[in-house]
């Protein structure tokens, strides 16, 4: 060998050469794994396999003999349907917080079938007519655990000191231990992370209050508490509060205006009732968090697909974490932020 190899071959291997570059490590590699959220509020949770079932939905009767109200307040998701002028129900959505009891409970309309398809619940209601559900159980993914349907088990008591028909309360526990569903729900509403602002806080559009009505008798008003970051509601009575005396209070308000009509899907007996406008269909909508609102408009397809929720810059809409209360007026009725 040469002796202008042999000094090449040196500096080859000279213990002065730079090791070999390495590739920089990727951001999937340097970032923290993201935390398992509950699906139905988007907050962080330690262990998933403590939401492993399925949510539990409870029709619950708002006329004003029915409150003050049971556990609504603990609920993922809160779906106030419109009935007819000045009249209300709630759809009370349970599952990373099951109350021992829930109610007063109330029957079965079509609203349910889009509005909680989505969620493949366990349902629990007092029923209600032919029509509504034959087209409700039809079309939704639902259990359906009427109080008739499981009769002489514990899911459902009596309050001989409340008023009929607003006298029958139901236990969530009870209706998970009934039902043959097996699965956690799928999200319903994408949500921001924990250390990101939500849709409406970057859109930073009045939000400090929202006003809206399902009839002239039955206005409905939620107004931004900067002290706790929760939304406070306030209806025709005055501030929501259930029986302990819980002040009702949301993280984010979603108000999603749906046109009705009264009217009856299918053959079945029954009279008609108002049917609101939610399946393949499309509107209007303001949503509110963190003190500020963004609007936009909502779609949908059929019963079991979630709403899509697009801002008015054609962006996905992100809630903070946290409970949500969705409110359902027709657009004549007008909705004002504050």
């Amino acid at each position: 060998m040469g002796a202008a190899a042999v000094i090449g071959l040196v500096v080859l291997l000279g213990d002065d050469d730079p090791e070999p570059s390495q590739p920089e490590p990727t951001a999937q590699e340097t970032d923290e794994p993201e935390p398992p959220r509950a699906p139905l509020t988007g907050e962080a949770i330690d262990d998933e396999s403590d939401l492993d079932h399925p949510a539990v939905a409870v029709k619950v009767s708002d006329v004003e003999q029915a409150h003050p109200q049971v556990g609504v307040d603990r609920a993922d998701i809160v779906f106030v349907e419109f009935l007819g002028v000045n009249y209300t129900r709630l759809a009370a959505v349970f599952h990373s917080d099951l109350p021992d009891e829930v109610g007063p409970v109330r029957s079965v309309r079509p609203s349910d079938a889009p509005l909680l398809g989505p969620i493949a619940p366990a349902f629990g209601n007092t029923m209600g007519s032919e029509w509504i559900m034959d087209y409700v159980y039809g079309a939704g993914e639902l259990d359906d655990l009427g109080t008739q349907r499981v009769s002489g088990s514990n899911a459902y008591t009596l309050n001989q000191q409340r008023p009929q028909p607003d006298h029958v309360f139901a236990h969530p526990g009870e209706l998970l231990g009934l039902t043959d569903f097996s699965e956690p729900p799928e999200p319903y509403f994408s949500y921001s992370s924990e250390d990101e602002a939500s849709t409406a806080e970057q859109a930073g559009g009045s939000g400090s209050s929202v006003q809206l009505a399902y009839g002239s008798g039955s206005p409905i008003t939620w107004t931004y508490d900067e002290e706790n970051g929760q939304y406070l509601r306030e209806h025709q009575r005055g501030a929501h509060e259930m029986a302990g005396g819980e002040r009702i209070s949301a993280t984010n308000v979603v108000v999603i205006e749906a046109e009705a009509e009264t009217g009856k899907i299918g053959d079945g007996g029954g009279q008609p009732v108002p049917i609101q406008d939610l399946v393949d269909s499309e509107g209007s909508f303001v949503a509110l968090s963190g003190g500020s609102s963004v609007t936009g408009t909502w779609s949908k397809g059929g019963e079991n697909d979630r709403f899509e929720l697009r801002t008015d810059d054609g962006e996905q809409l992100r809630l903070a974490p946290g409970n949500t209360w969705v409110e359902l007026p027709q657009p004549s009725t007008g909705v004002t932020t504050g």
